[in-house]
């Protein structure tokens, strides 16, 4: 009796093993996962050079753990079941409370931190320029009370105090503060700023770099389900999602978009991209290493700002500042920034980051 039971647990056993890999091969493929906003694994060419050399074997079980039939629930379950056991993150991604995703920042990797410094400032010194320099803290700082009780992260207020005297010849703007109002700064499921965030930065340039009062602003929902890119690494498929607003000054402005090929859009925001999966994109279509903005006002001025995605947010408030902005990312853009910046006298240069990424991003080194 002992031996027949045996038998039948391993049958039992590689008969479910068999019947998941068959209907697994046998399943419809999906291409792009939604949840985890990547492109999927494509089925490997079988070659006996691909064979022999082992990257075959590589190259399947990389497909299979892509397409596993019920992928998405097996992802979400791993990641509740790690958050019901007590762990606070997942995939650096802090389980926050009130149903925030927040995006651990654990280290300084001083070396390119350094690097990034000196390169500035020797561009500013070689130029003759002056900078306004924004950087953001993130919202593991600023949105610290939604952090899980026991979260680490580094002391961004120590490090913002350190790089304003690494850059004291230059206009060190303030962002965002650690205070209870923080929390609304946010997206719940991203890593960026919100609407809410980004006018607060807005208000800090008026006030510390163009000396006038802020303008007013119209906000509008155009859509009630972003998910964000912590939503995606974290695997926690039960958050709400986000919310996108269109940002319009009260005052209507025409405005000229102008990308790396030359094509022209009449609007900084990007309708289409709220049917896919990263809306953030709404905000200049996501990242292109040249993007001049140029608007119907008359103010005699002009924006260079070197910056990374978190600027995006912010152009519908600059907007009713400038008559042109031109904005860089390093990671694409290789030609020397100096020449954007003809009229030195009529020209704000800004550089603005996200804390984290500006501590981390070596491409800051294709400045000069």
């Amino acid at each position: 009796m002992k031996k027949q039971i045996e038998k039948l647990t391993i049958g039992v056993f590689f008969g479910t093993i068999g019947l998941l890999s068959i209907t697994n091969l046998i399943a419809p493929k999906k291409t792009y996962s939604f949840e985890e906003n990547r492109t999927l694994s494509k089925a490997p060419e079988l070659t006996s050079k691909k064979v022999f050399s082992g990257s075959f074997d590589d190259e399947f079980e990389k497909w299979f753990a892509d397409h596993f039939i019920g992928r998405k629930n097996w992802i979400l379950s791993k990641s509740a079941i790690k958050k019901s056991t007590g762990f606070l993150d997942n995939n650096d991604v802090y389980y926050g409370k009130n149903g925030t995703l927040i995006k651990e920042y654990l280290t300084i990797p001083y070396k390119t931190l350094n690097q990034n410094c000196d390169i500035i400032n020797e561009f500013l010194e070689e130029n003759h320029l002056q900078a306004n320099i924004m950087l953001v803290p993130t919202a593991a700082w600023c949105n610290e009370v939604n952090l899980p009780n026991g979260a680490y992260t580094v002391n961004q207020e120590a490090l913002l105090q350190d790089l304003k005297q690494r850059f004291k010849n230059e206009n060190f703007i303030p962002s965002l503060t650690r205070n209870s109002d923080a929390i609304k700064d946010y997206f719940r499921t991203d890593h960026h700023w919100n609407e809410n965030g980004a006018l607060k930065g807005y208000q800090s340039i008026c006030e510390n770099v163009l000396k006038k009062k802020p303008n007013s602003f119209v906000t509008t929902q155009v859509s009630n389900n972003f998910y964000g890119t912590m939503y995606s690494r974290s695997g926690a498929f039960w958050t709400k999602p986000d919310t996108i607003y269109r940002i319009d000054p009260s005052i209507p402005i025409d405005t000229t978009v102008t990308m790396e090929d030359q094509k022209q859009y009449s609007s900084i925001y990007f309708d289409q991209r709220l049917s896919e999966k990263d809306q953030y994109m709404y905000y200049l279509d996501g990242n292109h290493p040249i993007v001049k903005i140029k608007t119907s006002l008359h103010t005699n001025k002009k924006a260079v700002i070197v910056k990374d995605s978190y600027a995006h947010i912010l152009m519908p408030y600059l907007i009713s500042e400038y008559d042109e902005i031109d904005l860089i990312d390093l990671r694409y853009y290789r030609q020397p920034v100096s020449e954007l910046i003809e009229d030195k006298e009529h020209t704000d240069l800004y550089f603005i980051y996200s804390l984290d990424n500006f501590s981390e991003d070596p491409n800051i080194a294709f400045l000069r």
